[in-house]
């Protein structure tokens, strides 16, 4: 069963993929407190290690390294489906998916972003039981250690959100990839 610091630092890790703007720059106090009162792990370590260093930077050098790293980076943009579909027809069913999938576990996604966007699968990953995340992760499983991959080949700060949602997602039993299982293959599915 997934635990209660795992269910958090899946929210933490939507929370800080998300646009530094002030407000988020302002948080980052508070961000690290919340890390601080979870349990002794890796995935604490990880995020610790992204907070301490990004407190450390300007807001003008945080922005610019997310701009550069996820607006710009196509092999590091936050949209998990875009590393294996590109702008590919695949990539419309995968997002039909997400889409559909999430709805049938009555997680709302707004029309704002698309439904692959990291971000969101955390926030989805945060509220569900741990089968329900296997579907969606196990399926992009391998997209999000390639970010990761690059991240960390980069040197980027960032690399550390992405190391402890992998671990988390580790921690919730997703350790490998699966492309297709039968319930999300129906037609029915689909829509």
């Amino acid at each position: 069963m997934m635990s209660d610091d795992t269910r958090q630092v899946f929210q933490l890790c939507s929370y800080l993929l998300n646009y530094p703007d002030h407000e988020w720059i302002d948080s980052l106090i508070e961000v690290e407190e919340e890390v601080e009162y979870l349990a002794s792990s890796p995935m604490k370590d990880e995020l610790l290690q992204f907070c301490q260093g990004a407190k450390k930077k300007s807001a003008a050098a945080i922005l610019s390294t997310y701009v550069n790293t996820f607006d710009f980076g196509k092999k590091t943009n936050l949209y998990v489906t875009y590393m294996s579909s590109g702008e590919q027809r695949e990539r419309g069913m995968d997002l039909l998916f997400l889409k559909n999938y999430y709805k049938l576990q009555g997680f709302s996604v707004t029309d704002k972003e698309l439904p692959d966007y990291l971000p969101i699968m955390l926030e989805f990953a945060s509220l569900v039981d741990e089968e329900k995340i296997k579907p969606v992760f196990e399926r992009y499983f391998e997209n999000i250690k390639e970010i990761e991959k690059h991240l960390i080949d980069a040197n980027n700060l960032y690399h550390h959100i992405l190391s402890a949602c992998l671990r988390a997602l580790e921690d919730a039993g997703v350790t490998k990839a699966v492309r297709r299982s039968e319930e999300i293959c129906s037609t029915s599915f689909y829509g």
